[in-house]
């Protein structure tokens, strides 16, 4: 078996080609690829034929799935060469330093020196900088490749020259910014990201009633307390719950600006006022219930109506229902109209018939007996007759008897 220093530039090609060609301390020489399983194994070969082509892309694809398939550390220094055909010198810097790390209980010192001296090859193609992220959990690409999450436990690495640094997170505008670095350099990098939609952290708690249901902008939020991010803008907030009065209150959320508010329920009542104004002395009662005399002024519920009588004496009794609309006052004003008495009802009918009578009577008294005329003395049209020995005078003008 041929063996090839690991560090010499005759390296990648030997392992690509040859597979084997990996340069370990002369006790014991390692076949990485005999000893990856049959995918990983698949994947290594795939990356030796695309390196062989040029195509240092796909090798690098290729040679990062044999890597997550096997978990064996040696397989991320052909990782680390890849990224520096690439000219990615900073991620090949950080695919040696894993290595150095996962394999440090079975890299042999042999392997562990080779790999110190790729890094100080590339060393010179490298800066860092810190990296001052303004949201947790917010992926960091440096040329649009992801180098990880924030917050960084230290500064990040970087190829030196002209590099685009971007921030990005679900919910958020990305925080892009162009940094050009040089070797030696050391470089801060603020990178804040703004909401796509503007919000502050808003606490509602509700008391007065033992459970209520929140609403915001007329929509159901859940039962109370609640606790939530709401746009930076005005809104309507309700508690609600039943035999209780809605209560309500706008609020201007600011961003960014927490907002505590508590609502307090009470409870409904369905009562008014009933102002009665009646005579002086007479009785006014509700609901069969004597209430007071004169003037009452008293609470009412409104779930019905009321009936209302009032009485005195030598009056008509008074009796209306009553309705009260809730937290109004009604004003009822009683014109009361004195009683009628009989005693001339029976006079009146009494007298009307003594004179019907009478008159019925006297047409008879007065009719003579047959039809025949009677003739007098008087001067014309006038007759006279007697009846019972007297005589009377009728006009008879116009009359036919």
């Amino acid at each position: 078996m041929t063996r090839v220093s690991r560090s010499s530039p005759f390296f990648f090609a030997a392992l690509l080609m040859g597979g084997v060609a990996v340069a370990q301390p002369q006790a014991r020489p390692v076949d990485v690829r005999a000893q990856l399983s049959e995918t990983a194994r698949r994947a290594w070969d795939a990356a030796k034929q695309l390196a062989g082509a040029n195509d240092y892309k796909g090798a690098l694809v290729e040679f990062q799935r044999a890597y997550e398939l096997s978990h064996d550390p040696r397989v991320l220094y052909n990782v680390g060469v890849t990224e520096k055909l690439l000219t990615h010198y900073a991620r090949a810097v950080d695919a040696w330093e894993k290595e150095l790390k996962e394999g440090a209980s079975e890299l042999t010192p042999a392997e562990v020196q080779e790999i110190r001296s790729s890094i100080a090859i590339v060393q010179q193609f490298v800066t860092i900088i810190d990296v001052l992220a303004s949201e947790p959990d917010a992926t960091l690409s440096i040329d649009d490749v992801p180098v990880g999450k924030t917050p960084f436990p230290g500064p990040v690495r970087i190829d030196v020259g002209k590099r685009t640094v971007k921030l990005s997170k679900e919910g958020f505008v990305d925080a892009i910014q162009t940094v050009d670095v040089a070797t030696g350099q050391r470089v801060p990098v603020t990178l804040k990201l703004e909401p796509l939609s503007k919000t502050a952290l808003v606490a509602i708690t509700v008391g007065g009633a033992p459970s209520a249901t929140v609403y915001i902008d007329g929509k159901d939020v859940g039962p109370a307390p609640f606790k939530g991010e709401l746009t930076a803008e005005r809104h309507t907030v309700e508690a609600r719950s039943p035999g209780y009065v809605t209560v309500g209150q706008t609020v201007d959320v600011q961003y960014k600006t927490p907002v505590s508010l508590v609502l307090t329920l009470s409870a409904e009542r369905h009562q008014g006022r009933l102002h009665v104004v009646a005579p002086d002395g007479a009785e006014i009662a509700l609901d069969e219930r004597a209430v007071g005399s004169g003037v009452w002024d008293g609470v009412v519920s409104t779930t019905g109506g009321h009936q209302l009588v009032v009485r005195k004496p030598g009056f008509q009794t008074y009796s209306t229902e009553v309705f009260v609309a809730d937290d109004q006052t009604r004003e009822v004003n009683v014109a009361m109209n004195k009683e009628v008495g009989t005693s001339w009802v029976g006079w009146g009918v009494g007298t009307l018939i003594v004179v019907t009578g009478a008159v019925v009577a006297g047409f008879f008294i007065f009719q003579p007996a047959n039809g025949a005329p009677v003739q007098g003395t008087l001067p014309p049209n006038l007759t006279t007759t007697r009846y019972g020995g007297v005589k009377l005078g009728l006009s008879a003008v116009g009359l036919h008897f």
